[in-house]
């Protein structure tokens, strides 16, 4: 079982508290083998000193995301049972396979019209309605309003250096 958790916002505490919480009310085969967190997971002033009881993964799109991508896009374990997935891949979280994204949407690269990317592209989709191309899949699924969404920079697109 897998624990999902929205924007943490800097609280491991009280996620690692709740978590305990829950554990004390199941069953042990009935207890939670990880938790994946997606949203905000940083704040300005966070404390990583609480150990969480069970492995927490994380994507991050709060205050220190761009310094974790940019510190760490493969990912890494910044503190006991507590994981960065990572800027963006798959991985595996409890035995499942998990595609991630971590980030933030900048609107100056990605349009809140859906149409804008096709007119300026000019690879919307053919006429036999052939999905439209990944970078306006992209804006489109990052588009979700001003304080949500993803980063993913251009030169991003093209997956790590390698």
């Amino acid at each position: 079982r897998v624990l999902l958790c929205g924007d943490v916002r800097g609280r491991l505490g009280q996620v690692c508290e709740r978590v305990a919480k829950l554990h004390a009310r199941l069953e042990a085969s009935q207890h939670f083998q990880a938790i994946f967190c997606v949203g905000e997971f940083s704040a300005e002033d966070m404390d990583l000193s609480p150990v969480p009881p069970i492995p927490v993964h994380f994507v991050d799109a709060g205050p220190a995301a761009q310094d974790l991508i940019e510190a760490s896009p493969q990912g890494e374990e910044v503190g006991p049972n507590l994981h960065f997935l990572g800027h963006f891949g798959v991985a595996s979280v409890a035995g499942l396979k998990v595609a991630f994204l971590s980030g933030r949407r900048h609107a100056d690269l990605f349009s809140d019209d859906p149409d804008a990317a096709r007119d300026e592209e000019g690879d919307g989709g053919d006429a036999a309605g052939a999905a439209p191309a990944a970078e306006d899949a992209l804006s489109k699924y990052g588009a979700q309003g001003p304080s949500d969404g993803l980063l993913l920079r251009p030169e991003a697109a093209a997956g790590p250096a390698g």
